[in-house]
């Protein structure tokens, strides 16, 4: 566009004409997400081909962790001990289990990879994400499917086959499935393709566009290079950013499959980064030693081994929430409420009321004194901290930790929020 010389009136205005054009285009690269797909501080994943595991999954939740824990004799205090966690916290989610906040059934790596296993995955994946989970206190988990890669034949088939299943099973209504998790995504080409697949499917089976979300691992050292393009891509569908360590550790070369390898903290740091940039979470991978018996060793070593293993998880839980990441895969009972209780304590009644504090003294050193920025108990509060806050606040009130009229009062949610936030509160209590 061409700005006018001489007329500052005409100036101004082609300008701001331009700037809205160009903020406009911009705003296509962060993702909007309904207050629910804040719910991912677990991603609980069992293979699809297992029906038993995958319906523990989703029913279950952390109910088990009781049975598991007395037959080590262990009690809630001895593992908050072994965790260095509040007590209180430990005790709550032993008394009151919850279901996993995200389950994904796995169809991919999670099983063998035969066409026979295959084929039982989709067709327990249809039939589980149909039915309605009724064990466990709580919010029913949010239901995703992990789909072989591009690299596979049989990937797209099986992305579309369940799409079109579920259509078939529930006619005229909302799919039973939240998200897809879409695996070794290396290339913006292969986002553009999984974009077009998914649009074509949804205008055939006759569903909005974009119905289905999209949560994408990063597994490869192509992904971690090219993962802001690969998530402007993606904006419009994405939910999430998945660490995947194993294939990354194999796919650049790692000795071991560690966190502390300076390479992998660069991968995180970018998810992280990139995640932030489009508005939606990081989560980090799975923890891959399971807090398991080994049949060689006697019951004292196994009651150590499971409390070194359900701390090691929480350890790595509270690391990742401390780069940032707001969720971590799990495959075990015991890993996931170990990760809920890393998530919790950073949900603690103080931290929330702390966050809600500094909004409300920053709204009123604008609206009272005029000023942009104030002190709470000798920290600086302005625009960059009442943004922080409301992260926080938001991801509490995705939880139904906060109260939903308070957090509609200071803007952290939306008027057309308050329906689902106060479900959401109704169903965590």
């Amino acid at each position: 566009m061409d700005l006018p010389v001489g007329d500052p009136g005409a100036l101004l205005a082609s300008a701001e004409e331009r700037r809205r054009a160009v903020m406009a285009d911009l705003g296509g690269r962060r993702a909007t997400l309904p207050l629910r797909y804040w719910r991912q501080q677990a991603h609980f994943t069992a293979p699809a081909a297992d029906a038993d595991m995958a319906r523990k999954a989703l029913e279950r939740g952390t109910a088990p962790m009781a049975r598991l824990l007395d037959g080590h004799r262990i009690t809630a205090a001895d593992l908050a001990d072994a965790l260095g966690a509040d007590v209180g916290i430990v005790a709550d989610l032993l008394e009151r289990p919850r279901q996993a906040p995200l389950v994904v059934l796995d169809g991919e790596d999670a099983q063998a990879p035969d066409p026979e296993a295959a084929e039982t995955g989709l067709r327990n994946a249809v039939a589980l994400l149909g039915e309605a989970a009724a064990q466990g206190e709580g919010v029913p988990p949010l239901r995703f499917f992990r789909p072989p890669g591009f690299e596979d034949s049989a990937g797209v088939g099986t992305l579309i086959a369940l799409l079109r299943l579920l259509a078939e099973r529930h006619p005229g209504r909302r799919l039973p499935l939240d998200g897809i998790v879409m695996p070794k995504i290396r290339h913006p080409e292969e986002v553009d393709l999984l974009e077009e697949v998914l649009r074509l499917a949804e205008a055939d089976l006759g569903l909005p566009s974009p119905a289905i979300r999209l949560a994408l691992l990063v597994e490869s050292g192509w992904a971690v290079a090219q993962l802001p393009e690969i998530a402007r891509r993606a904006a419009s569908r994405l939910c999430a950013l998945i660490y995947g360590p194993v294939d990354h550790a194999a796919d650049v070369g790692l000795p071991a499959i560690t966190s502390g390898h300076p390479v992998a903290e660069l991968a995180r740091a970018t998810i992280v980064n990139v995640a932030g940039a489009v508005g939606v979470p990081a989560i980090d991978g799975m923890t891959l030693d399971y807090p398991v018996a080994d049949p060689a060793l006697d019951k004292a070593a196994n009651r150590t081994r499971f409390l070194d293993r359900v701390a090691l998880v929480h350890r790595e839980a509270v690391r990742a929430r401390a780069l940032g990441m707001l969720g971590k895969w799990v495959g075990h009972p015991a890993q996931l409420f170990a990760v809920l209780v890393a998530f919790d304590e950073a949900l603690a009644p103080d931290a929330l009321a702390g966050a809600a504090a500094t909004l409300e003294a920053y709204r009123s050193a604008i609206a009272v004194t005029g000023r942009g920025a104030t002190i709470i108990e000798g920290a600086m509060a302005d625009r960059a901290t009442d943004r922080h806050s409301r992260v926080l606040l938001r991801q509490a009130v995705a939880m139904g930790r906060f109260d939903p009229a308070r957090a509609l009062e200071l803007e952290v949610i939306a008027p057309g929020e308050l329906a689902e936030a106060r479900a959401l509160q109704a169903a965590a209590r």
